[in-house]
């Protein structure tokens, strides 16, 4: 241990563990890994993605880290001094090998720490699946650290360290843009994964599984390129480790997911069910859920529950399905219920009455009948509150849904207390199908 303890000292290892511990939190806290119920704080399995999903950056700093302790030797001037004693070169270096390997735990350890500390504060659920994710994101950046020393000994050259970084860089680039495409499957011989979209499924443990052997694989060959002198046998251990990964991964993003049916599992009390990942909100939400219930009774078919929807499988640019009328069905992450100063209960029963109690049916690309949906979301909304507020969103088309939206609310009050339910009600019907114009049913077909 003393001889650790020295290595650790006079090797890089303890200030790149300190660099891939402010690269990794840094980013973690400065990007989208904040927002949503994704946050890399509030669920175990997305800490473990979001922070597998830093790797993007810290694992090419980790490989050019590694090639530069490996030219330690060669700038020392000492490497032809150390090849002529008779001491094994295995058991000289790897106390260095460890030393790295100690400071990028330790180092990984912390960025997972500081995300796990604030979980507890955020859901109620906790399960072991993030475990695996995790423990690969560990092997991946030992890994790197490993095969870039093991580089820079057999190409002892001072370009070597910044030609890894760009290369790893450019690696780690063409792998996000292959997330969804066909060259997807390589994918995940990478360090990363995909950041999370949902809370509802993670990275199978087959998936895991393929990548602790490869990661296995490319670190025993960077030890082997450093600890032996016949340096041709390091190649072989990362070609078993191929050989037997790549006829085992996934082809599509869907095949590398695996459900959660326990958070998704619905948990009901008094007329409100979320799921058991967000049980945790139940507080918050009783409130506003039973106002927005009280509410909605002035239809003539009234929902009876407010329900979650557990997306397993976010599709941002289509349309959603048709979804029974007897409830109010929500997706928190629709109106971002999750953010860091957490909407008031009177925002969040405004969202529960939007659409008389519907969810959104456009998606990203459905522009040319987003403002009239919008509109008749907020109409409906304005019927039931008794006052005409333009919803948070839609910016670009904010003049229009307030022209469309101020039409359709003053033909709406023309009417008799009766029609004015039925005609709300009709524009439910059609919001819930997501099929036809909900504000053709709203103003019976003169808007």
């Amino acid at each position: 241990m003393r001889i650790l303890g020295i290595e650790l000292r006079r090797t890089t290892a303890l200030l790149l563990g300190a660099l891939v511990t402010l690269v990794m939190v840094g980013l973690l806290y400065w990007g989208p890994s904040t927002k949503n119920s994704t946050a890399w704080t509030r669920q175990w399995t997305t800490l473990a993605e979001w922070v597998r999903f830093m790797l993007v950056f810290s694992w090419p700093l980790t490989l050019a880290a590694g090639a530069l302790q490996g030219l330690r030797d060669r700038r020392s001037g000492v490497e032809e001094l150390f090849a002529s004693t008779p001491r094994p070169r295995a058991q000289r270096v790897g106390w260095t090998l460890g030393a790295l390997a100690v400071a990028l735990i330790a180092a990984y350890v912390v960025v997972l720490a500081v995300g796990a500390v604030q979980v507890p504060f955020a859901t109620d659920y906790f399960h072991w699946g993030w475990v695996p994710i995790a423990l690969v994101g560990v092997l991946a950046l030992v890994g790197a650290a490993w095969l870039g020393m093991g580089l820079g000994r057999l190409v002892p050259s001072p370009l070597v360290p910044p030609v890894l970084a760009v290369g790893g860089m450019s690696l780690m680039s063409l792998g996000l843009g292959q997330i969804t495409g066909d060259g997807f499957r390589w994918t995940v011989l990478l360090p990363t994964v995909p950041f999370p979209r949902t809370v509802f499924a993670s990275v199978a443990g087959s998936v895991s599984a393929v990548q602790a052997v490869w990661f296995a694989g490319v670190a025993l060959s960077g030890f082997l390129l450093v600890a032996l002198r016949r340096r041709w046998l390091g190649v072989l251990p990362v070609l078993v480790a191929g050989a037997v990964a790549v006829p085992l991964l996934p082809a599509t993003p869907g095949e590398a997911m695996r459900p959660d049916p326990v958070a998704a599992e619905l948990v009901c009390e008094e007329q409100l069910c979320l799921t058991r990942a967000h049980e945790h909100e139940r507080a918050a939400l009783a409130g506003p859920a039973r106002e927005a219930l009280r509410l909605l009774t002035k239809l003539p078919s009234p929902p009876t529950s407010v329900r979650e929807v557990a997306v397993v499988a976010p599709v941002w640019e289509d349309a959603r399905g048709p979804e029974p009328m007897d409830a109010v069905w929500v997706d928190l992450d629709d109106f971002t219920y999750f953010r860091r100063v957490p909407p008031t209960p009177e925002r969040v029963t405004t969202y529960l009455l939007a659409g008389a109690g519907t969810r959104t049916c456009y998606g990203d690309y459905s522009s040319d009948m987003m403002a009239r949906e919008a509109a008749a979301r907020t109409v409906t909304m304005a019927w039931l509150t008794g006052r005409l507020e333009s919803l948070p969103g839609n910016l670009w088309l904010a003049e229009e849904i307030a022209a469309l939206a101020g039409r359709a609310w003053d033909d709406l009050r023309a009417l008799p207390e009766a029609s004015q339910a039925a005609r709300v009600q009709a524009a439910r019907e059609v919001l819930a199908a997501c099929d036809g114009d909900p504000l053709a049913a709203l103003t019976g077909g003169t808007a």
